[in-house]
């Protein structure tokens, strides 16, 4: 493990596999190594093909800290500082509201090669704030555990008996943990959804994109995919059959391979 020191002095913590073609791994909501080892394997599987893949903790989670106020811009930083410290330039490969960061890092000139997207919640006009409004409340009252089950249910739409499952896992009490860094994401979200030129507002990010989905996802995804790709200038759209929100290692590595070559 290695760390490096954002803009604002945020220490944030990463993993580096391999060497050669740099690809940084952006994760979506609550997703941190401490619970997420898919992406790990992923990194691991592009190092052994000849590329630099970092796999980190983005603000708030896991081994990272955490600087207020938060801002996309602070994001930004954290992968400027990340971009730097593995030779300059990347491919960002961003997981779900990840999406908001990668797309702010390409827009911001770090060094942005190219980027992968792995279905963005992003959806022109859908309006969180009352969402935003009932998470805040329950998190100012130290309720991380049903905030988690709110933004889980009420704003994913995971029905409740799952969540009882998941609830009963052993990975439960780390995604808990970085339940206040739930605003963070459905604050990036809700911020693109309503944008007036929301079909517009990347025009400048020019970078080779692709955008992914799975054809066993949840409902919506795969049109939010279709519409990101249509909104930038130089995106291709992919499927994965058999593939639901988060894919599968064996299933994203070999076409991630293909657009990085």
């Amino acid at each position: 493990m290695s760390t490096v020191i954002s803009q604002d002095g945020t220490v944030v913590d990463y993993d580096r596999y391999g060497d050669g073609p740099a690809v940084v791994f952006v994760g979506g909501a609550t997703q941190h190594r401490a619970i997420d080892h898919n992406t790990g394997q992923v990194a691991r599987l592009l190092a052994a093909e000849g590329f630099t893949a970092v796999d980190y903790d983005r603000r708030g989670r896991g081994r990272s800290g955490d600087t207020a106020p938060w801002a996309l811009e602070r994001e930004v930083e954290d992968l400027a500082a990340l971009v730097k410290a593995v030779g300059g330039t990347a491919t960002l490969y961003s997981s779900s509201s990840g999406a908001t960061v990668a797309l702010a890092a390409a827009e911001a000139g770090i060094g942005v090669t190219a980027l992968a997207l792995y279905e963005p919640p992003l959806f022109a006009g859908a309006d969180h704030t009352e969402h935003l409004a009932a998470l805040r409340a329950l998190l100012a009252k130290g309720e991380n555990d049903e905030a988690m089950r709110y933004n889980l249910t009420s704003v994913i739409g995971v029905p409740a008996e799952v969540v009882d499952g998941m609830a009963q896992s052993p990975g439960w009490a780390e995604m808990v943990s970085v339940a206040p860094t739930l605003v963070y994401d459905l604050t990036g979200v809700h911020e693109i959804n309503v944008d007036p030129d929301w079909a517009g507002r990347w025009s400048s990010v020019t970078v080779p994109t692709v955008v992914y989905s799975g054809d066993q996802t949840f409902p919506g995804l795969p049109e939010a995919a279709d519409a990101v790709a249509a909104a930038l200038p130089n995106a291709t759209r992919r499927v994965l059959p058999g593939q639901g929100h988060g894919p599968a290692p064996e299933a994203i590595t070999p076409v991630l391979l293909e657009f990085l070559r």
